[in-house]
């Protein structure tokens, strides 16, 4: 091998210039590392190596110095932006449905059973409205809420008119809305405050519409008059409210951006009473996520402190 050969060499008398000329004398008394220790760059060249120059690929401490990406594949601006939002939509959906999906995928159909409830529930009333007319006028007198009629018979017919299907909506699509909507809130906040901020929300929702009905009657303003007469039912308002306050309390805010840009458009391309509802809808989710999340813990923080002060 080459560096048995160069080791076995002997070694020129002292004073003498090796058979290189002086040239080559020259450059071994001013390099110390060119010595018997390792081979000469022409003989590790003709042994089939590379030579071991120190500019070659290595910074001078001897780590691998990075190549410089050229100047034709640097990232457009523009497609960092849309990298940047295509992760930043990525992770807020991870996170919106993490939790579900872990449930669901644990326990199966028992992970949402108010949920699975509340759909049956409106497949049995869109079942009695198919029965015409008994079946639709006893729908109409339990659930079916106008703004035209007096108070006292609006609110007893407020609780059922949440699973009652809307008219301008198929029943599979109320079915569908409260499937994914309230079970997706029932896996994070449970059934009982699932069902509390569902049930508060479409009572609150029913009321502001009727707001709205005088505002119109008495100032020219608001919903139309026929809306007096139209049949205020339906799951979407509480499925509004839902998303938009799991939304805030997760804060996925694509969540939040996707639900009020299309009840918005909605509204703007739409301009009816179920419209103007869904707008209220998203104020209520934000009010209740400040309520609930916000003021409430800090309240009782300060009450704490208070009682740990005296």
């Amino acid at each position: 091998m080459a560096n048995d050969t160069v080791t076995d060499r002997p070694q020129p008398p002292a004073g003498t210039a090796p058979a290189g000329g002086s040239g080559s004398a020259t450059q071994a008394e001013g390099d110390p590392g060119a010595g018997v220790d390792g081979p000469r760059t022409g003989e590790a060249v003709a042994a089939g190596g590379q030579p071991d120059r120190p500019d070659a690929g290595r910074s001078p401490r001897g780590t691998a110095v990075p190549a410089s990406p050229p100047e034709g594949r640097r990232r457009n601006p523009l497609v960092r932006a849309a990298v940047a939002v295509g992760l930043s939509f990525a992770r807020d959906m991870v996170t919106f449905f993490s939790v579900p999906v872990r449930k669901v995928r644990e326990r199966k159909l028992m992970a949402i059973p108010a949920t699975l409830m509340c759909v049956a529930l409106i497949g049995v009333l869109w079942v009695l409205e198919m029965i015409r007319p008994t079946g639709l006028a006893f729908v109409q007198h339990v659930a079916g809420v106008r703004q035209g009629e007096p108070l006292w018979e609006v609110l007893p017919q407020l609780p059922l008119s949440l699973f009652a299907p809307a008219p301008d909506l198929p029943a599979w699509g109320a079915m569908a809305q409260v499937l994914i909507a309230f079970g997706i809130a029932e896996c994070w906040l449970g059934w009982r405050k699932m069902l509390a901020i569902a049930f508060v929300t479409s009572a609150v929702t029913s009321m502001a519409a009727r707001v709205m009905v005088y505002a119109s009657n008495w100032l020219h303003i608001g919903t139309p008059g026929i809306d007096n007469f139209q049949v205020d039912t339906g799951p979407s308002v509480s499925v509004v409210a839902l998303l938009i306050y799991l939304a805030l309390r997760l804060r996925t805010y694509w969540v939040v951006a996707l639900t009020a840009v299309s009840m918005g458009g909605e509204a703007a391309i739409l301009p009816n009473l179920a419209g103007r509802e869904h707008l209220v809808a998203i104020s209520l989710g934000i009010l209740t996520y400040f309520i609930l999340d916000r003021w409430w813990p800090a309240w009782q923080r300060r009450k704490i402190e208070r009682s740990t002060s005296d």
